[in-house]
């Protein structure tokens, strides 16, 4: 991609993203996009209305539309099990330069269904760290830690994290980005 690009998207982000220490998701900011799953339910879909279209298949067109009502209800499922959740950041302590800035989040949820299956990550993080993933019971809260390594030493701002759910039929990516404002002070490494 090329920088100015990049540049222009993450202006738009910043923008549409303010920067807060607590988050409510909902129809603005939460995003859903076929998973690689997803595209392979579409593609079998597909391929059963077309022999069923062809052969003149009766009940290939009832097992077609029946898999095509279930990935709509699976999608709106998705949506609906991260809309309406309530991210809420814990002021970050104090570290020491070269370790993990450890941050406190709690999901709160006001239904009175179970959320099953949320993710927190830090946005740009390394593909080796971890997703932490919870369920957060229904009319109560969770709470995650999620780490990262700030460069050096000062004051950081926290970075950009991403929740993600793909419950119930992991057809569908719902996700969101939070950017918290919050800083992390980072301490001198003490001596040997």
């Amino acid at each position: 991609m090329p920088a100015r690009l990049r540049e222009r998207l993450d202006r738009w982000w910043r923008e549409r993203h303010p920067a807060t220490d607590s988050l409510v998701l909902d129809h603005r900011n939460v995003y859903i996009v076929p998973s690689p799953a997803g595209w392979m339910l579409a593609a079998t879909i597909a391929v059963l209305l077309v022999a069923s279209i062809n052969y003149q298949l009766n009940l290939g067109y009832l097992l077609t539309f029946l898999l095509a009502g279930s990935a709509a209800a699976g999608m709106h499922m998705t949506h609906g099990n991260l809309r309406g959740l309530r991210l809420l950041l814990s002021p970050p302590d104090p570290q020491f330069a070269g370790t993990h800035a450890t941050l406190q989040i709690v999901l709160a949820n006001d239904r009175q269904v179970t959320r099953h299956g949320i993710g927190l990550a830090v946005r740009d993080a390394p593909a080796d760290v971890r997703w932490v993933w919870a369920d957060v019971p229904g009319q109560g809260s969770a709470q995650v830690q999620v780490a990262f390594q700030p460069g050096r030493r000062g004051l950081h701002p926290v970075p950009a994290l991403t929740a993600e759910t793909r419950y119930p039929l992991g057809a569908f990516r719902v996700w969101a980005w939070w950017r918290p404002a919050s800083r992390v002070l980072v301490y001198p490494s003490p001596e040997a």
